[in-house]
């Protein structure tokens, strides 16, 4: 097994942790897989790959999707969870930029909201396109530039500490997309606007997730609740009538492997 650098390995470990609360707080990871689903062709057919599977919730929906699953996460523990349901033929601990899988072995690949947390994107794309078999077809979800930026702005009135994680902006990740010959790509982009009832319900959830620390950075001390109150205060501009808003941005990125017969289609 490919050794975890040790940003990886506290991504795992976070994630992790987060194995038995995760799917109660993922009101943003089902309805982006939800909506990525409906980009891959629902014949049941093949053999299909869920990278960054998590508590595999949406193995389930995979039935109509492929004849055989393989589940592959960071985590051991969310594995182990994914693994209760018995719906996948291996559950493999990996890192998505070094997949175990043979050249051209699988014909569908999806992955959702697990792109942002990889240090190398590229590579992850790149052994994407290595493990899918001629014809290939894939579903990836990504948070990009703009996810959370109610939040990033409240903590900024607060101190210059770096508190929400940055993510890469749309267009440069498309362009790593593109460098990689042999792929029809297509994107879209879609907003997602989630409500709270304050900025504690928020933080809450993104630790039920997991998703509470900013990745390679050491974790701080709690900060107190005078801190959290003058948080509070500067996040009260983004409520509206049914919450406080934080808004994510998602990338969608999909297509096929071309096989040695097939051209890229160009869009008009």
């Amino acid at each position: 097994m490919h050794q975890q650098a040790p940003i990886t390995a506290q991504i795992a470990q976070r994630f992790g942790k987060a194995r038995e609360s995760y799917v109660g707080a993922a009101r943003l990871q089902q309805q982006v897989a939800l909506n990525a689903l409906t980009l891959l062709p629902s014949t049941s057919q093949g053999h299909l790959v869920d990278l960054g599977c998590g508590p595999g919730w949406l193995h389930p929906k995979f039935t109509e999707y492929c004849q055989q699953l393989t589940a592959i996460d960071l985590s051991q523990d969310m594995l182990a969870k994914a693994a209760e349901l018995a719906l996948a033929k291996e559950y493999l601990q990996a890192d998505a930029a070094h997949l175990p899988l043979a050249d051209n072995s699988v014909d569908k690949v999806f992955s959702s909201l697990m792109l942002q947390w990889c240090p190398k994107p590229s590579q992850v794309l790149s052994e994407m396109e290595r493990v899918l078999a001629n014809n290939g077809q894939f579903v990836i979800s990504t948070l990009v530039q703009g996810s959370l930026d109610e939040l990033r702005h409240a903590f900024a009135t607060l101190d210059n500490e770096n508190h929400v994680n940055e993510f890469l902006p749309a267009e440069q990740l498309m362009k790593l997309c593109q460098q990689i010959p042999g792929i029809n790509w297509q994107f879209v982009q879609r907003s997602y606007p989630l409500y709270y009832p304050d900025v504690i319900s928020l933080a809450r959830e993104l630790k039920a997730l997991g998703a509470n620390q900013v990745v390679g950075k050491k974790r701080l001390g709690l900060t107190g609740k005078q801190y959290w109150q003058q948080l509070a205060q500067a996040y009260e501009q983004h409520r509206t009538a049914i919450g406080l808003k934080a808004s994510y941005q998602v990338l969608f990125i999909y297509g096929k492997k071309l096989g040695p017969t097939n051209e890229p289609e160009h869009e008009l």
